[in-house]
């Protein structure tokens, strides 16, 4: 499979790691991280007028007609500069909208994605269900209404969204998928804390009364819709820690080559040497298996094994890049000033996002015990 990059590709990538180097430095994330909502909304904006949060919206949605690859690409670069905005929740939802919106859904929410007006928050993981197969109940009124009873946790940008993606259970044991306001009645949000200080919400769900009009996708299969969503959730999290992985190996290997001891740069001994090496395999390992899903997905074709794998290696591998990182500056790693902890405390906190690695190898098991003998 080939993955270089097309010229329009490219041209997504610079513009985004110009604005996104360009405006988060460490200094201004430190200031951002400073404040409660923990979102850029100055470099938000910049992106809005660059034309970057339409990217993977169709020409009809005031979008610039590309995908979920380019949206990776995107989320990429945001790994690389730690960017504290809602890039995630907001892409994968506003897809999930031009694919199985209606046309006033559409119309309500894509142009103000685009405009940078409006931000999503995908409300998937449960306490004890996994996302694809929701335990949150929607109970029927008889009358082509539901009210929702139970709890979604872990919900990004929450407290910034215009709505909610939440997938739920009907009566009949069919999996339903509801855009939800933020502010309706019965909606209560519960601050949660996280290892990068993202806030993130343990969300209820208590009688909370939602419509026909509020269902996405209401022509289609809703598992198959919230399979559709999460899939693009999971390797969107692995684009962001390619980008965490990438730049914060980049970081250390400059490092231990200025750094000195024994009048020699550390990263002339052996044991600092071969660590920087399985750095550069394991971020590799994050790269080609996103991409490969992420080009799967992007065709239109089931990628089950392919995004699998890829979070295997996102949440394994950026774990042991992140530790590495530490280990090899030393006491500086601890300095709040200095940059590197960020990229830790990101790794750690996509590295559980939407299943660890364990989880996914049995994800993938399944998966291929399922298939027939000899099959490809």
């Amino acid at each position: 499979m080939d993955f270089a990059l097309t010229e329009e590709q490219q041209a997504i990538v610079d513009l985004a790691r110009q604005i996104l180097s360009d405006r988060c430095t460490p200094e201004h994330l430190k200031e951002v991280e400073s404040g409660t909502d923990w979102f850029d909304r100055e470099t938000w904006s910049e992106l809005a007028k660059a034309g970057l949060l339409g990217i993977p919206l169709p020409d009809d949605a005031g979008g610039a007609g590309f995908g979920f690859l380019e949206a990776c690409l995107l989320l990429q670069e945001q790994g690389r500069t730690v960017a504290p905005l809602p890039l995630l929740s907001t892409l994968i939802g506003s897809m999930a909208v031009a694919a199985f919106g209606t046309e006033d859904q559409r119309h309500a929410l894509l142009p103000g994605v685009v405009d940078g007006e409006t931000v999503l928050a995908l409300a998937l993981a449960e306490l004890d269900a996994e996302p694809i197969a929701p335990a949150l109940r929607a109970v029927s009124d008889g009358v082509g209404g539901w009210t929702l009873h139970g709890v979604k946790t872990t919900v990004s940008a929450e407290h910034l969204a215009a709505d909610l993606i939440v997938p739920a259970r009907d009566d009949d044991g069919r999996v339903v998928v509801f855009l939800v306001p933020a502010g309706a009645p019965g909606v209560v949000a519960e601050r949660q804390d996280t290892f990068n200080r993202e806030p993130q919400f343990h969300v209820s769900f208590d009688g909370t009364v939602v419509h026909e009009a509020d269902v996405l996708g209401a022509d289609r299969d809703g598992a198959e819709v919230v399979r559709w969503i999460v899939d693009r959730a999971t390797v969107g999290l692995c684009a962001l820690m390619s980008g965490i992985a990438d730049a914060g190996m980049r970081l250390t290997a400059q490092y231990v080559t200025g750094r000195h001891q024994f009048d020699r740069p550390i990263g002339s001994f052996q044991a600092v040497g071969h660590r920087m090496a399985d750095c550069f395999v394991d971020n590799q390992a994050i790269e080609l298996s996103m991409l490969a899903a992420a080009s799967r997905l992007a065709e239109g074709r089931r990628a089950d094994k392919e995004v699998a794998v890829a979070k295997y290696w996102a949440s394994y591998s950026g774990n042991r890049i992140g530790h590495a990182d530490l280990h090899l500056h030393g006491g500086i790693s601890i300095d709040l000033d200095y940059p590197i902890h960020r990229y830790f405390l990101w790794s750690k906190h996509l590295e559980y996002a939407l299943g660890s690695a364990s989880p996914q190898l049995a994800s993938l098991g399944a998966a291929l015990a399922d298939e027939p003998v000899g099959a490809v």
